[in-house]
């Protein structure tokens, strides 16, 4: 499938703050508010899935943490995304519906429901991404006892 990706700025101050009591702690703030957003994209990949007998829109996508970007040692970044599932009984064909395959010389199109879903959720993801991480700051300086 293609690569999509939202890069959020401007969370310097919050990142900072939530750092400085322990990266741990930040991490899992920043992880959190990711999923919340991947999840909140998902809903909208899973309105545009086709319906046949319902499998690729029960089991076909999963939210996962990435192993490459988790905090510690790619600089800081943090990655979450949004993929098939790869266990049997899991639909393998939801690729060949977004992306289009090719029979013979007939060439059958894609329907484009992932690129469709994401782009109609991006930027209300991006505005709740931000809400949950200033939130979760706000819930660790209040543990923490700053306030």
């Amino acid at each position: 499938m293609t690569e999509q990706a939202i890069t959020i700025t401007g969370l310097k101050e919050t990142q900072k703050a939530l750092y400085g009591f322990s990266q741990q702690l930040g991490d899992r703030v920043v992880r959190g508010a990711l999923r919340q957003g991947a999840n909140y994209v998902l809903k909208g990949i899973k309105e545009g899935i086709p319906v046949r007998t319902g499998l690729l829109k029960r089991r076909g996508f999963r939210v996962a943490n990435s192993k490459i970007h988790n905090g510690r040692m790619s600089g800081s970044m943090i990655g979450i995304y949004i993929s098939l599932r790869k266990k049997k009984g899991d639909p393998f064909y939801g690729r060949f519906q977004n992306d289009g395959f090719t029979v013979g010389k007939t060439k059958v199109p894609g329907k484009q429901f992932v690129q469709r879903g994401f782009e109609s959720r991006k930027d209300a993801a991006v505005d709740l991404i931000v809400r949950s991480v200033e939130a979760g700051a706000e819930v660790v300086k209040r543990k923490v006892g700053l306030r």
